[in-house]
């Protein structure tokens, strides 16, 4: 839920903290590979581990990303949620961003508790978000997901509020928190289990409606190895709350996420 796994600036261990600043002109990018561990689904007691490559490129106000979390600047970029974005509007204390992002769907083989469900299509998911920077590190954040293909993927609201700091000359971490509102047909898709479904699976028909999905916070920290090489790595946790946490389908509220990465920066 929450962006974390960032290649941030540099900064001075007594400098206070400071926002970052939007690139205005001239090419950025980074090249690498980003280890992720986490469930196999919204829910699910399963964990998986599988390593992907990243790329990112950003060009003044466009960015385009490969996977999600891997950029050059802050996790408070919406270049960091992947796909390709659009600032449109680029002040020092607030910006206001469109994206879009290939969106993975759901497989019933992935996790044996999915069974007997209907697939879930892969879809193209927009992005209108915004964020305002308060000052001392601090940033709130908030955006708006649909999805653009009509693929039953519904509609969710993310918002979050994040902090960064450096810990030396070359080492910064970041905090985040954040939850996330989603309508009844996203729920439905993910969540609920029709009466065809019912029968296949033998889980209980459950029809959720809209409501609060999750909580969540992170913790992340990154280090520079000289001007062009960076580690990352990053902590979240989230808990499933109201319609998504009643689902027959969730096993587990309470869950947890491990990413770690190398790129190489130019």
């Amino acid at each position: 839920m929450l962006a974390g796994l960032t290649l941030l600036p540099a900064a001075r261990a007594d400098e206070p903290p400071k926002a970052d600043k939007p690139a205005r002109d001239g090419w950025e990018g980074a090249i690498g590979l980003v280890l992720r561990h986490g469930p196999t689904y919204a829910g699910a007691t399963e964990h998986r581990s599988r390593v992907v490559p990243g790329l990112f490129l950003r060009y003044g106000r466009f960015s385009v990303t490969t996977t999600s979390g891997f950029a050059s600047r802050s996790s408070t970029d919406e270049s960091t949620r992947g796909g390709l974005a659009a600032e449109l509007v680029q002040r020092d204390d607030f910006r206001v961003s469109l994206s879009f992002r290939f969106a993975g769907g759901r497989d019933p083989g992935s996790d044996a508790a999915l069974a007997g469900l209907d697939k879930r299509r892969s879809t193209l998911r927009g992005r209108l978000g915004v964020a305002r920077t308060l000052g001392g590190g601090w940033q709130v954040r908030a955006g708006w997901n649909p999805d653009l293909l009509n693929r039953d993927g519904g509609s969710y609201v993310d918002a979050g509020l994040g902090y960064g700091w450096a810990l030396t000359p070359t080492v910064r971490a970041n905090a985040n928190v954040g939850a996330t509102w989603a309508d009844a047909r996203h729920l439905q898709s993910y969540f609920g289990i029709t009466e065809a479904e019912s029968q296949r699976s033998g889980h209980p028909v459950y029809r959720p409606g809209s409501g609060l999905r999750d909580v969540g916070a992170s913790v992340g920290l990154r280090t520079d190895f000289g001007p062009h090489w960076v580690g990352f790595t990053n902590l979240g946790v989230s808990r499933l709350i109201g319609p998504a946490a009643d689902s027959p389908l969730t096993r587990r509220a309470a869950n947890w996420s491990l990413g770690a990465g190398l790129a190489w920066r130019f």
